[in-house]
């Protein structure tokens, strides 16, 4: 067990894929978890499980792209869980990806930066002073290792998310001596339902197998040969920046991704 009882968690685009497994990883070692989404139904769903391995988990409905959601989820987890240790911010794809520069209007260019971009600013924002208070806190983006190779199908992530290294940074260098610790984790590929729609909608437009797409573009390239694990591969590392045993860990982006990426900068 990892020494994380009783942190407090918030896990945003939590009720299923990436976001669900990391706010079951901390539940399962003794964390308190607030939960999002933006369905409703889902939430609901994702709470019922959720509550069978431990009761402290809170959830409540939440929209990335919209900053004044973010004001109020932010205000509801301080209030049912007396506080934000650990900010992990997750989210979902932009609902035209893949598309590529040509195909992106501006709209999609809006949607997101909000979705990546200004919503890991307005968290971070909000969270900080309540981290400062108390002198202690972890904050994480979720990102992906596509921010270091750029894919141009995912051009509207790997441009909007790109910025959060430079965030991570300038936030670790003001904050450090606060006890914050600020990360990005650039994650490799994961078995979730919204990858493989993600890649199922560009096999279809290119009139070609989604089972030739998905081995070409993503087993293929893993080094160790398989798929990611969230709890195992994913959860188990932020559960060790999360104690004092990753106290000196900040201000860089980690890669978690089965040696898919193959620059060394």
């Amino acid at each position: 067990m990892f020494p994380v009882q009783g942190k407090r968690v918030l896990v945003t685009s939590s009720t299923e894929g990436i976001g669900r497994g990391v706010a079951e990883t901390f539940a399962s070692h003794g964390a308190v978890v607030t939960i999002t989404s933006r369905s409703g139904e889902k939430l609901h769903r994702a709470l019922h499980d959720l509550r069978k391995i431990s009761p402290a988990v809170y959830g409540t409905q939440s929209d990335m792209t919209n900053l004044g959601s973010l004001n109020s989820l932010v205000s509801y987890a301080l209030h049912v869980m007396g506080g934000i240790d650990i900010l992990v911010v997750n989210s979902g794809n932009p609902p035209r990806e893949p598309i590529t520069f040509s195909e992106a209007d501006i709209h999609d260019w809006e949607y997101a930066t909000k979705l990546y971009l200004l919503s890991a600013v307005s968290l971070s924002k909000l969270v900080i002073p309540d981290m400062i208070s108390r002198q202690w806190g972890r904050i994480f983006f979720l990102s992906s290792w596509t921010v270091r190779e750029p894919q141009s199908i995912l051009v509207l992530a790997d441009v909007s998310r790109s910025p959060l290294l430079q965030l991570t940074k300038i936030l670790s260098r003001d904050y450090g001596r606060h006890g914050i610790t600020v990360n990005t984790i650039l994650m490799g590929s994961f078995p979730t339902e919204g990858a493989k729609k993600t890649l199922s909608r560009y096999a279809e437009s290119k009139g070609l197998p989604f089972e030739q797409v998905w081995k070409e573009r993503v087993l293929d390239p893993i080094s160790v040969g398989r798929l990611g694990d969230v709890k195992r591969d994913l959860g188990s590392l932020l559960l060790f920046l999360s104690t004092d045993m990753g106290s000196y860990i900040t201000g860089t982006s980690i890669l978690v991704d089965g040696g898919t990426t193959s620059s060394v900068g």
